[in-house]
């Protein structure tokens, strides 16, 4: 559990332009708001690759920039006790990341396990 704060502290403390929101509907009505797509990046408690993954992602200035741009960031736990598509639920490879668009359709395939951030910025730059 430290391990888990202290890595988000982190996380937090060399947050690189884009903002991540840990409720997956405050991040849905800002991404609609903002006429943006919801990326979400789902994970499970104690999983050091995605933990990794994360890391990696918010080092990557040019990803970083480009979801600034054109999404909204949610982190959000297998745990977590709240609503969002059904999608989701059933995920079983850890990381895994979904993007949405307004109506919470896909608008690139979820990418899982080892995340890579060219693919990610191919789902994000139109």
């Amino acid at each position: 559990m430290i391990k888990s704060v202290v890595l988000i502290l982190l996380v937090l403390f060399e947050l690189q332009g884009f903002t991540i929101e840990n409720s997956y509907n405050a991040a849905q009505q800002k991404a609609l708001k903002s006429n943006k797509i919801l990326l979400v990046f789902l994970t499970k408690k104690g999983c050091s690759v995605c933990n990794k993954a994360l890391v990696k992602m918010i080092k990557s200035k040019s990803l970083a920039s480009l979801i600034e741009k054109n999404a909204v960031f949610v982190l959000i736990y297998q745990e977590q006790k709240e609503s969002f598509p059904i999608e989701m639920l059933y995920t079983t490879q850890y990381p895994t990341l979904f993007f949405l668009d307004r109506e919470e359709l896909f608008t690139c395939k979820a990418l899982r396990g080892n995340i890579n951030i060219t693919k990610i910025i191919r789902c994000l730059d139109p």
